[in-house]
């Protein structure tokens, strides 16, 4: 089961990656969908470190414990950006909302698996 939320989670990653890198190519999301300084530059740096994200953790270079606290403090920050910053398009929030909720998701897995 740990080995599989492991990959689980490196696929969420690479999953999340490829969107964001596919929204900014094609002009789905830009500037305009998150509050500033968030651009199309950083965009495409998030959307490459998920990628290489997915890439260690799929490699086995980060751990359960390791995953499942950053997917907690990832999730928390994601919803207090969410809650607290203005300048959100719908399409913006959508997709910081859902991945708010997946990473939430998988840190509680996670932890209920290290704890088993």
């Amino acid at each position: 089961m740990r080995e599989r939320l492991v990959q689980l989670d490196a696929l969420f990653e690479g999953a999340l990656g490829v969107v964001v890198l596919l929204c900014v190519a094609t002009g789905a999301l830009d500037s305009g969908d998150f509050p500033y300084p968030v651009g199309t530059v950083v965009l495409l740096l998030v959307g490459w470190a998920l990628l290489m994200l997915c890439g260690l953790i799929w490699a086995g270079w980060i751990g359960l414990r390791e995953l499942a606290i950053g997917n907690a403090i990832a999730a928390v920050a994601g919803l207090v950006w969410l809650l607290a910053a203005d300048g959100w398009s719908a399409a913006g929030a959508t997709l910081v909302g859902l991945t708010v909720a997946a990473l939430a998701a998988l840190a509680a897995a996670q932890a209920a698996t290290l704890r088993a």
